[in-house]
């Protein structure tokens, strides 16, 4: 079914956000347009069916809608958004369809994983942390859609691939996906889940870096103070040898996670009145300078093993009693360290999402 219009729709493809005059949801990139009269539809709102079924709704049959059928709120059944304007609705069962999300490819495809749309969710949307999209502008007791990956790891519902494109578009880094994002529906699904997938792997890769880092750090603190103490009580100076070797090799490591942390943060190099010297600060945070206390205790403390390494093999080396009996703190924070990072890793992973979900609230509204 065309929809009447006095003057003549066009396919045109914009790189910027719009607001559908048919189903009065927000769209992306390609849309059927009125120049003279600034009206935009969805391609799936232009050239909707009369009737249609689908494959999750056996033996119904849906009648498109210029607008919400009755006087109660209705919501989508695929995404779970408020009905407001254009809408397949089922008499018999009650459903209700966008034609958008009735139009959603059942199957997702790129080079290293496959999504399948589902209508029962298994598990938390890796987008929203939760199993039913609870988001503003969505009708409560309605679960969704979700697109699953098909290890099972990855699930998003169709409501926040929705609220992820508004980001990617709101960020301002869409300009060199132009041409991805305004072909198909199913194209801006398929470039926005490569979009976070590669995120999420990339973060994961670099939370797995820094825990290497870690815990070969406290490998090389338990084996440099197990040869300390061996050396002190065997009097062996090539123990006390490779102890303060190894003290050496747990400071560089330290030193290696650093210069890697500065790298991967993207940090700036300048003064600052908070510190009399020049050092690395965030971008994104203002005056908030690089590294926490945790970060220079750690460094004071491999620091200090290695002194008390180099220590015990120069009073070895000329059979003198070795003064420093004992040297553990090294150990213990680096226990902590280990500790600290994994909760890290975990308050990270939160504050990702929290802040994800936060940038479109003054974007999506009803």
């Amino acid at each position: 079914m065309e929809v009447i219009h006095p003057h003549e729709l066009e396919l045109k493809s914009y790189n910027k956000l719009y607001r559908c005059n048919g189903c009065r949801e927000l769209g992306f990139g390609l849309r059927v347009r009125c120049e003279q009269c600034d009206f935009d539809l969805h391609k799936e709102c232009a050239h909707a069916d009369q009737t249609t079924s689908h494959d999750f709704f056996k033996n119904a049959t849906f009648k498109f809608f210029t607008k919400r059928p009755g006087l109660r709120k209705r919501g989508c059944d695929g995404c779970g958004r408020h009905v407001k304007g254009f809408v397949y609705h089922c008499n018999e069962l009650g459903w209700d369809l966008h034609p958008c999300c009735h139009s959603l490819p059942s199957k997702v495809e790129f080079d290293y994983v496959q999504f399948r749309l589902r209508d029962r969710v298994t598990s938390m949307c890796v987008w929203c942390n939760k199993s039913r999209p609870r988001a503003r502008g969505t009708v409560p007791g309605i679960q969704g859609w979700t697109y699953v990956s098909k290890c099972n790891k990855y699930n998003f519902h169709v409501n926040c691939i929705a609220r992820g494109m508004l980001r990617e578009y709101t960020k301002g880094d869409h300009l060199g996906k132009e041409a991805h994002l305004g072909n198909s529906l199913e194209q801006c699904i398929q470039v926005l889940l490569e979009i976070y997938i590669r995120g999420i792997l990339k973060r994961q890769r670099r939370r797995n870096i820094v825990m290497s880092f870690v815990i070969t750090n406290l490998v090389l603190e338990l084996s440099s103070a197990v040869l300390d103490q061996v050396s002190s009580s065997v009097n062996k100076t090539q123990c006390a040898l490779f102890g303060m070797v190894i003290s050496f090799a747990a400071m560089l490591t330290c030193i290696i996670e650093l210069i890697y942390e500065v790298r991967t943060e993207k940090l700036t190099w300048r003064r600052s009145r908070n510190l009399p010297f020049p050092w690395y600060y965030y971008r994104d945070q203002g005056r908030k300078p690089f590294g926490t206390f945790k970060d220079i205790v750690g460094l004071v403390c491999v620091l200090c093993q290695c002194v008390v390494a180099t220590v015990s093999y120069c009073f070895l080396q000329r059979n003198t009693n070795n003064p420093v009996r004992i040297s553990i703190f090294p150990i213990i924070f680096a226990f902590g360290i280990l500790f600290s990072q994994i909760l890290k890793n975990r308050d990270a992973k939160i504050l990702s999402r929290g802040n994800e979900i936060h940038e479109l609230t003054d974007i999506v509204t009803d």
